[in-house]
């Protein structure tokens, strides 16, 4: 059992390493691919509209 939990505990560092040293990338990446979908500048009448749009939605 307890060799169980430190090769857990290895993948997890792993995984983490590899997060730390990756994310931004994928962070960029994501953030290029979903730019249509963001609104710039972010400003209340913008945000009001977009959650009125989502209440009509659920409600459909």
């Amino acid at each position: 059992m307890a060799s169980k939990l430190k090769a857990l505990q290895s993948k997890a560092c792993q995984a983490s390493q590899f997060i730390s040293k990756h994310g931004t990338v994928y962070y960029k990446q994501l953030l290029e691919k979903n730019k249509e979908y963001i609104q710039e500048p972010a400003t209340i009448e913008k945000c009001n509209l977009l959650s009125k749009q989502l209440l009509y939605t659920r409600l459909a």
